[in-house]
């Protein structure tokens, strides 16, 4: 004889190894297998027992589906339930054998005991397949109208299955649900809900036709609403009645008000009450306060209302629950386009949310985000989407990116905005830039002719602070080579009049340089391809290079890589004397598709001419390529506005701690000069520094970061010569060291930063100020515009690395 269940679980729990647990289950499904043939009527439901819970284990228990239809047709409630508990378990919908239990259904729907006719409607309501559920309902229909509720619940809700499963007989029901809807028992008022929502799923066009029951809805709905505690104690769930009758009424509400007026007027103030008087502080509450605003926003509801549902998911956001705060942004995105004025009192809020710790989170948050961008915030979104690029995980750098570029692409004023800022992308998160939106930056420009002058100076003079960024490079190498001739001619000229002095050599050379040390080592081949074909266009636009484009060329007529050495070798035979005659057409400008040339005829030009020029590049005097302005406008990077510069370096400062040139803020510094001469101010300027400023008088010490045991403090000075001398210290209070430490710093670009490297690039555990870095900042406003900085730290803790952004303003007047 087998044994029972409950030593079943006991022995299968005792099991160490999974050979084990499979040697108990097929030993016990063997004794089963012979009670079954001995028709042993004792233990059937026992033994049937103990399949429900081999099946649950994942076992093959189908030679026990004959026995559960014995149990049913049992007279015995103990067996009956268990037979039913199996059918709807062991069997489904498919199963042949169903149909031979229709009958005992059918009987038992019309027994006495409630709590059998229960079990049957369970039973056809869960797996009842087509030609059942066709042949019961009937049976069904007369039991919605028993005067036991328990009944009228359990049919209803079998009601719902018949109507998925029969189209032809969808309309049986119709009649019945006016009385559900009615009821006073709240579970059969939830079934009648559920029947009739799933009615109107199936066949819409049923809507009109139930809209006379909103009034009975609302009157539920308000009863439920402004009920006491003693009056509904019942169904009180956390402080709130029946919450689940509120969303189910809440549901079909949505469906009858959504695209009908009139049936909006209706619930207008029920909604207002829900939403007023419902308390958020339990997820209870933030249930029905969900269902709420989604039935807010889906029907023509008053403008107070929406703002009303608005400010709601507004309050979700503020939430500490992540599940709460993931709900409101997915809410918000489906309904942002039903009030986008009173969602942007909100956007500060969203934006928050992209720095949340949890990347689904930050996802929504983003397409949130970018549905919130049009024409008039265009401007003051992408500096926030720009913002957080900088401090942005690596693994979300991408989206981020495609995000900007396709708002950029939609909204932008004009084609000058759009290219300064897809350069700025490039610039802060290159490596993360699609091909897809690449290719599209350079049709932009192709279409753009008036901006051919100002794109491939800016982006020259990009790539010359840095090689890092892969998209900034690709795209600075195809319009070198496509608009070469734009940045040699010496044509173009800098704010302050003077020519911007470029030679073929100086382009040339960088190309070198990008030949030399490509941004992605492993895509290197892809690199050095567009550089070819750079090379080839640039001998037209630079004849007087033609022998070092030659030589350049053939550093790949032997590469490994087929399709780079095909390019140089074809590239090399166009070189030949023969084809001197055809080379001009050859290499001519790639034609612009017709599709580009209306789409830029559609759009503002903007601005053509060129206001941030490297010093070093005006002008005939000086060598070309010297320190200079950054050509991303850092103020767009920092809070704040300011002036055009007139004059001086500034922008952007960065020495890790390593004491080596460049670093990476904003990833832009990642060239191959040291950082400290390539920011020196001009000779007239420093001229005091001779001297070593003298004279100067300290400002008081101030606490620049703070935070996870690390502490930055600033000792500024104000020196003879107006420049301000600051000196960063470093402690840390943790019980273990932070390594690789590197601190680097960005000014707005009426200030010229030149920083030191730090003294050193460990900071011992538990020490103060044991290391030290020091700052020079020459204010060009002369104090009228306040000094402020925007910092970046990195170290390794415990061996996890750690990266930390902060802010640093309140310096002394005139600093």
């Amino acid at each position: 004889m087998s044994i029972k269940l409950r030593e079943l679980i006991r022995s299968i729990r005792a099991c160490k190894t999974a050979a084990e647990e499979r040697a108990v289950v097929a030993r016990e499904c063997a004794l089963i297998r012979t009670a079954f043939k001995e028709d042993d009527n004792q233990f059937r439901h026992r033994n049937v027992a103990k399949l429900l819970f081999i099946h649950m284990m994942g076992y093959p228990t189908h030679f026990g589906q004959m026995e559960c239809l014995k149990l049913i047709a049992s007279s015995k409630f103990p067996e009956k339930r268990v037979g039913y508990l199996g059918l709807t378990q062991l069997l489904d919908e498919n199963t042949e054998v169903l149909m031979l239990v229709t009958n005992s259904i059918k009987n038992d729907m019309a027994n006495d005991n409630q709590y059998v006719n229960g079990l049957a409607l369970c039973a056809l309501g869960n797996i009842g397949s087509n030609e059942m559920c066709r042949a019961l309902a009937r049976e069904v229909e007369n039991m919605m109208a028993s005067p036991n509720p328990y009944i009228r619940k359990k049919a209803a809700l079998c009601a719902m299955r018949i109507v998925r499963k029969v189209d032809e007989i969808e309309d049986k029901f119709n009649n019945k649900i006016g009385n559900l809807l009615e009821d006073r028992n709240h579970g059969v008022l939830l079934a009648g809900c559920s029947l009739l929502t799933a009615l109107l799923e199936v066949n819409p066009s049923y809507i009109k036709e139930f809209r006379r029951y909103i009034p009975a809805l609302v009157r539920a709905l308000r009863n439920m609403v402004t009920s006491g505690y003693t009056n509904a104690a019942e169904y009180d769930i956390a402080g709130i009645t029946d919450p689940f009758l509120q969303a189910k009424v809440l549901r079909l509400l949505r469906l009858f008000g959504e695209k009908n007026a009139d049936a909006s007027d209706e619930m207008n103030d029920i909604l207002a009450q829900v939403a007023t008087n419902t308390e958020g502080t339990k997820n209870t509450g933030n249930s029905i306060l969900y269902e709420c605003v989604l039935t807010i926003m889906s029907i023509d509801a008053e403008s107070g209302l929406r703002v009303l549902g608005i400010n709601i998911l507004g309050r979700f956001l503020l939430s500490r629950d992540n599940n709460i705060r993931y709900v409101a942004l997915a809410t918000l995105q489906r309904v942002v386009n039903v009030d986008q004025q009173v969602m942007q009192r909100h956007r500060n809020t969203i934006i928050d949310c992209l720095k949340d710790p949890d990347i689904s989170i930050r996802k929504r948050a983003l397409d949130v985000t970018y549905s919130l961008v049009d024409e008039a915030n265009i401007k003051s979104m992408t500096k926030e989407l720009l913002n957080y690029l900088l401090v942005a995980e690596a693994d979300f750098k991408e989206e981020l990116c495609s995000k900007i570029c396709m708002a950029v692409e939609k909204f932008s004023p004009n084609r000058r905005w759009q290219i300064d800022t897809l350069i700025k992308v490039m610039c802060l998160g290159g490596n993360y830039v699609k091909e897809a939106q690449r290719e599209k930056f350079c049709r932009v420009v192709a279409a753009t002719p008036e901006l051919h002058s100002y794109t491939v100076i800016k982006l020259y003079f990009n790539m010359k602070e840095s090689l890092s960024q892969e998209a900034l490079v690709h795209v600075g190498v195809w319009c070198l080579g496509e608009f070469g001739d734009h940045l040699v001619s010496g044509k173009a000229v800098g704010p302050d009049n003077q020519p911007i002095r470029v030679t073929p050599g100086d382009v040339l050379d960088l190309l070198y340089d990008v030949v030399r040390k490509p941004p992605t080592a492993e895509r290197a081949a892809g690199t050095h391809c567009l550089v070819t074909a750079a090379l080839i266009k640039l001998v037209t636009r630079c004849p007087s290079e033609f022998e070092k484009i030659r030589k350049l060329l053939r550093r790949f007529d032997c590469s490994l890589h087929v399709d780079l050495q095909q390019r140089s070798c074809e590239f090399l035979e166009i070189l030949g004397a023969d084809w001197d005659s055809h080379r001009p057409g050859i290499l001519d400008r790639m034609p612009v598709p017709e599709k580009e040339i209306g789409g830029a005829e559609t759009r503002d030009i903007g601005d053509a001419s060129i206001d941030e020029v490297p010093r070093a590049s005006r002008g005939p005097v000086g060598p070309v390529g010297g320190g200079g302005k950054d050509l991303l406008d850092l103020n767009d990077l920092l809070d704040g506005q300011a002036a055009p510069a007139t004059g001086g370096t500034g922008g952007t400062a960065a020495y890790p701690a390593t004491g080596g040139g460049g670093g990476d803020l904003l990833d832009l510094l990642d060239g191959g000069a040291p950082a400290a001469p390539s920011q020196a101010p001009a000779p007239a300027e420093g001229f005091m520094d001779i001297f070593g400023g003298a004279g100067g008088a300290e400002a008081p010490t101030m606490v620049a970061f703070e935070k996870n045991g690390l502490k930055v403090t600033f000792h500024p000075r104000k020196d003879a010569d107006g420049s301000v001398t600051v000196l960063a210290k470093f402690s840390n209070s943790l019980n273990v060291p932070m390594t690789n430490f590197v601190f680097e710093a960005a000014v707005p670009k009426f200030v010229t930063l030149t920083m030191q490297p730090a003294t050193g690039q460990i900071l011992p555990p538990n020490t103060a100020d044991l290391v030290t870095q020091s700052m020079s900042c020459v204010n060009s406003s002369n104090g009228e515009k306040a000094l402020i900085m925007k910092l970046r730290i990195g170290y390794v803790c415990n061996g996890a690395p750690v990266q930390e952004m902060g802010q640093v303003g309140g310096f002394p007047a005139g600093y």
